[in-house]
């Protein structure tokens, strides 16, 4: 083809793009447009269902702390008309007929119950329970409490799970297990085996999500430390500042480091964790501790509480009950 053809082609195409360019620029800009307008609907839609999850995540916290105060309140109930007043009159009120009963010195079931609490209030009238601290994370309850046979009385630190059902929508006592220990004359630390004074027996509720993290953070120092021996546990999960309530340990982190040699020397012990229990800052370990696998060994309610320092979460205070498993019990249930 002569180059003037080309020339003219070229100049015809110039053209005919310089007229399709502004055609394809308007149709751009129409499409832009409702592009825009789906994009900020998709966006309309994706924040109204987060805000829709979030709210029923909501409702279900405020569900799930309504029964939760209301099973607490149930159990505070049963504790004044039975442990302290001694009304045993009212105990088909809280307490399942067919009640499964871990406590090695009772059998089975309501009757039991009130057959060995009876004989024991009539030689001591003046026996109290003084609650410390509940706690509670699905159908179960924990009560931290100083019971006293008279105002003289060191008395024993106790701790009480409580196992709730629900019957026509009212809660009753199913299942118990309890750890009690005698408070010693003497301590290594001047915390007591109990809360500190002034703390409430109620904790503040947390998130779901916060208590999950407290656990995990409560159970992995807890494996790391007693079963896998690992002496760094201690610097990575426990505050320097520890508050110590086990009568028989100073208090700090660092008398803990004395217990490295010891669990390093012994292979074979073992902590096993039962069951969790866990709400608000306090995490709450039902433990079956025993020096070797032939060993009976002992019920240990570890509880611990949980703090965010510098950013970190921490475990600032601990308190602990240990019973030793005896050789025969009233019940084949166990105490776990």
């Amino acid at each position: 083809m002569p180059k003037k053809s080309y020339a003219l082609l070229s100049m015809t195409l110039a053209s005919a793009l310089a007229l399709s360019t502004a055609g394809v620029a308007g149709a751009a800009a129409s499409e832009c447009g409702t592009s825009t307008t789906s994009t900020a609907s998709v966006k309309a839609k994706t924040a109204k269902a987060a805000t829709t999850t979030a709210s029923s995540q909501q409702s279900a916290e405020k569900a799930n702390q309504k029964k939760l105060a209301e099973n607490k309140q149930f159990v505070l109930n049963m504790f004044k008309d039975i442990f302290t007043d001694h009304k045993l009159d009212t105990a088909s009120k809280y307490i399942a007929d067919d009640y499964i009963q871990h406590n090695p010195l009772a059998g089975n079931g309501r009757e039991a119950f009130v057959n060995f609490f009876a004989p024991f209030v009539k030689q001591n009238p003046q026996y109290n329970v003084e609650v410390k601290r509940i706690i509670a994370q699905g159908d179960l309850v924990l009560v931290h409490s100083l019971a006293n046979t008279n105002k003289s009385d060191r008395g024993m630190a106790v701790v009480d799970i409580f196992r709730l059902e629900r019957v026509n929508g009212k809660p009753i006592i199913k299942e118990h297990w309890d750890i009690a220990q005698q408070v010693p004359e003497k301590s290594a630390n001047s915390n007591t085996m109990f809360p500190l004074p002034g703390t409430p027996v109620q904790v503040t509720p947390a998130s779901s999500k916060q208590v999950a993290a407290n656990v995990k953070l409560v159970t992995t120092f807890y494996n790391d430390f007693f079963n896998k021996k690992d002496g760094d546990a201690l610097k990575k999960y426990v505050d320097e500042n520890y508050i110590q309530h086990n009568p028989s340990v100073p208090t700090g982190r660092k008398p803990l480091e004395s217990f490295i040699p010891m669990l390093k020397s012994n292979p074979d012990s073992r902590n096993n964790i039962v069951r969790v229990i866990a709400e608000g800052d306090i995490v709450a370990l039902h433990v079956h501790g025993q020096n070797n696998k032939d060993d009976r060994g002992a019920a240990v309610m570890d509880m611990f509480r949980v703090k965010t320092i510098n950013g970190k979460l921490k475990i600032v205070e601990h308190w602990d009950v240990v019973q030793e498993v005896p050789e025969k019990s009233a019940n084949n249930n166990t105490m776990f």
